[in-house]
């Protein structure tokens, strides 16, 4: 197991609360530029909305649909150009990511189909993704073309699915999905403590003052999810550090009531549902985006041998953690799904299982907030050498920690030497030995030992791939825990509640439907 690290009482030139995306990347970015780093968060890295996303590596053609008609970009020039730059990066970082982590990503065949009395004429979608195109690469082409009705159903499964007679065509493109997004942010954790940076999952922000010129941040031990056990101690340690940096997603206004007694409001929360189903054989592989009924984007993706329809997209106002999946929005995303591919005739007894998350975009004059990568100043809010980061999908997390590190750097100078970074996929050994569950057992072992986990939930939804399969792990939790109890220090007592607690977790924000067979149908294997 690894070691929590011993930090009280310790000086950092930059703090880091918040080890999502934003925050693993601004601390891998900034620990490579020599600057001595801490990286704290409340739960496990990668544990809130980067454990929620869409898993698309998505090319932006959202940004080129804007909700007014096209010729007022003459009398709108700015958030033309906005539009733009912020469909570039997509690109670029899709490419980046793509080409530099291929382990971590699945090319897929999409469709954007077109109807004939859509809003979206043919011309214009075409528009959009030749305009997309530009900002491509070889390393990860769009590879957009336009298909006939009859000819993509003769080819493509999915598209026989579809209400053939309203449409006028399909657009067909490549699409990137993160094959799995939490491990994306722990390659990133892992990489920035290797090149030096401090981390401390589990580790809330209970105080946070000034001084002299530094930021002296209060830390307490936090509690685990579920039902695993709570922290042995409370004892509050201090940490002080030049710069503080907050990443913490749809929690970043809540740390700043740590410092200030009433901060400006500076994020959105946007909450996102998305339902889990298994499709046809002939649907394999291939996914699928279009506008829902209510204007607002709505998909299908690929997900091993399943798919999954969303997203909502509704304010969401109350601690993200308690933020659960509601009746109406699984029957809000069936019906979208069914009106998209009456053929399915889709009802809940095919839901397999469904989550939700929230998504922290930036605040500002409308309601739903900005979808671009926001960095606050906090010094107009009485907030000195103090950063606030906002509307950060994982998409261009490595985009916001270069621009971090560089903001960073404009004010200090590093303390230590600088080192290069690596963008690689941080592989587990495998070997030719046991597997539990597909997963081989020196996987597990490894993970266990080198990659500060605390819990089960750690392990198999955020180490290694198994909570998000189609029966969530659920019959492989004992043996997982068995297999690494030895490392983590775990009695039988400890392994019964870790298997408790993992069960509880999934029930509580996953639903499954594999909970719902006879207990037959999910024996638990031991190892």
């Amino acid at each position: 197991m690894t070691a929590q690290p011993i930090i009280d009482g310790k000086k950092y030139d930059v703090i880091v609360i918040g080890g999502g995306a934003a925050g693993a990347a601004s601390a891998q970015n900034l620990a490579a530029a020599g600057y001595e780093t801490l990286l704290v968060d409340q739960g496990d890295f990668a544990s809130g909305t980067s454990s929620r996303s869409s898993r698309l590596l998505y090319c932006g053609l959202a940004y080129f649909s804007p909700d007014y008609e096209l010729w007022r970009f003459l009398y709108r020039p700015r958030d033309l150009f906005t539009r733009i730059r912020m469909a570039r990066l997509s690109m670029r970082n899709r490419t980046h990511i793509a080409s530099t982590m291929p382990e971590r990503v699945n090319p897929y065949t999409f469709f954007f189909p077109v109807e004939k009395k859509g809003k979206y004429a043919g011309w214009k979608v075409a528009l959009g993704y030749r305009a997309l195109s530009l900002f491509g690469s070889r390393k990860a082409p769009l590879g957009y073309h336009h298909l006939e009705t009859e000819k993509a159903a003769s080819r493509h499964g999915l598209v026989r699915h579809m209400e053939k007679s309203k449409l006028s065509g399909l657009a067909c493109f490549r699409e990137y999905q993160y094959n799995w997004a939490e491990r994306i942010c722990i390659d990133t954790v892992m990489d920035a403590e290797r090149c030096g940076a401090t981390i401390a999952n589990y580790t809330q922000v209970t105080a946070i003052d000034r001084a002299g010129d530094d930021w002296r941040i209060t830390l307490a031990p936090a509690g685990h999810p579920g039902k695993a056990p709570k922290p042995a101690s409370n004892a509050t340690i201090q940490v002080s550090g030049k710069i503080l940096v907050n990443t913490a997603g749809p929690w970043a206004d809540r740390v700043l009531k740590k410092a200030i007694a009433s901060p400006k409001k500076h994020l959105v929360g946007i909450k996102g549902v998305n339902v889990v189903v298994r499709l046809p054989d002939d649907c394999r592989g291939q996914g699928m985006e279009t506008i829902s009924s209510i204007d607002q984007p709505f998909y299908l993706m690929p997900w091993g041998d399943y798919h999954f329809f969303g997203p909502t997209e509704t304010i969401y106002e109350g601690p993200p953690e308690d933020v659960r999946v509601l009746d109406e929005e699984i029957d809000f995303i069936i019906a979208e799904a069914n009106r998209v591919f009456p053929k399915l005739n889709l009802t809940r007894k095919d839901v397999v299982y469904r989550w939700c998350g929230v998504r922290p975009r930036t605040s500002d004059t409308g309601k739903m907030g900005v979808k671009s990568f926001t960095m606050h100043d906090m010094a107009a809010e009485g907030m000195p050498n103090a950063l606030t980061i906002t509307g950060t999908p994982i998409m261009v997390h490595r985009h916001a920690g270069r621009k971090v590190a560089a903001e960073v750097a404009r004010r200090i100078s590093p303390s230590g030497r600088a080192r290069p970074l690596s963008y690689a996929a941080r592989l587990l050994p495998s070997g030719d030995g046991p597997k539990i569950g597909g997963v081989p057992v020196e996987s597990l072992r490894f993970a266990a030992a080198n990659e500060h986990v605390h819990t089960l939930l750690d392990l198999m939804f955020r180490r290694v791939n198994m909570g998000w399969q189609g029966d969530m792990g659920i019959p492989h939790a004992r043996a997982v825990a068995q297999s690494v109890a030895d490392i983590l220090g775990w009695d039988e007592q400890r392994i019964d509640e870790e298997v408790d607690a993992y069960r509880a977790y999934v029930a509580d924000h996953f639903d499954p439907r594999i909970l719902k067979s006879p207990a037959a149908d999910y024996a638990e294997q031991t190892a």
